[in-house]
């Protein structure tokens, strides 16, 4: 078994950090409550702006146009 300096550990330790592919994405979900007619019922997104797009699960998306609380 070969042994490795610090200093190798440490090179080594550095390029598998280097070549670590993190992905981060944000996300704020909620729970659909209701669907009828075109129209999505979601409570949940706090941070929610009115007619800020919303992505659903498949790739679908709607407009936030009603904000209750």
């Amino acid at each position: 078994m070969q042994q490795l300096n610090p200093s190798e550990i440490s090179d080594i330790i550095r390029q598998r950090i280097d070549q670590l592919d993190v992905g981060s994405e944000a996300r704020n979900e909620g729970t659909v409550v209701s669907v009828t007619d075109g129209i999505i019922r979601i409570h949940g997104l706090e941070d929610v702006m009115y007619g800020e797009m919303i992505e659903f699960d498949g790739g679908i998306y709607g407009m936030a146009l009603n904000l209750e609380r």
